[in-house]
């Protein structure tokens, strides 16, 4: 029987590993001022666009997985081991990105570092997939019964754009990061596909 107690404790140890992901992101920075030479700030930011750009970027991609995963678990009333695997799993990536944010500031083997940093979020994406998918099939994992479905569709969805920017940015090396904008089609791609569908079916468990 899944457990509910401890699920609280996942959660705050996702949001402190988010947290953390996001802080390390911005130390290059601090550090990239405090040997700046004194110079004024116009010029640092100007002289340094790539690497500032590349914070940008995490700190709104990190943000986006951290939102998709709390409208996700907002759906979860307990957890087994396969709930824990997959948010490890999921936290591996977050933890990872930073290492491709920076490589990619650097500007230094460009081709290799898109590919790791889009590569890092289709398996983030995956794992927020895999977790919808789980929870979905298994009724008592879930606040109401079928309340995961369309939360499902969306990682799905995400999943499946991030694929092909992943395959986009592999085969194109001039593509660089750039088959990200692919994810703006997210929202109309499930909108399109909750009106083919039609709403869920939302039926709350009844107590004991």
């Amino acid at each position: 029987m899944p457990s509910q107690r401890g699920l609280g404790r996942i959660l705050t140890f996702a949001d402190a590993v988010v947290a953390i992901a996001i802080t390390l992101l911005v130390l290059p920075l601090v550090d990239l001022a405090a040997h700046g030479g004194g110079q004024s700030a116009d010029r640092l930011v100007s002289g340094h666009l790539s690497q500032f750009g590349a914070f940008a970027l995490s700190f709104v991609v990190i943000a986006q997985l951290w939102i998709a995963h709390r409208k996700l678990f907002e759906e979860v009333g307990g957890y087994d081991p396969m709930i824990i695997r997959l948010t490890l799993l999921w936290l591996f990536t977050v933890a990872f990105l930073p290492f491709p944010t920076a490589v990619l500031a650097t500007g230094s083997g460009q081709h290799w570092a898109s590919t790791l940093y889009v590569g890092t979020l289709l398996a983030s994406s995956l794992a927020l997939a895999a977790t919808s998918a789980w929870v979905g099939t298994h009724p008592a994992l879930q606040l109401t019964a079928g309340a995961s479905h369309r939360t499902d569709e969306s990682h799905w969805t995400t999943a499946i754009l991030l694929t092909l920017a992943f395959a986009m940015t592999t085969l194109l090396p001039s593509a660089s990061v750039w088959p990200l904008l692919l994810l703006v089609l997210t929202g109309p791609v499930n909108a399109l596909r909750r009106r083919r569908s039609g709403p869920p079916a939302t039926k709350v468990r009844g107590g004991g």
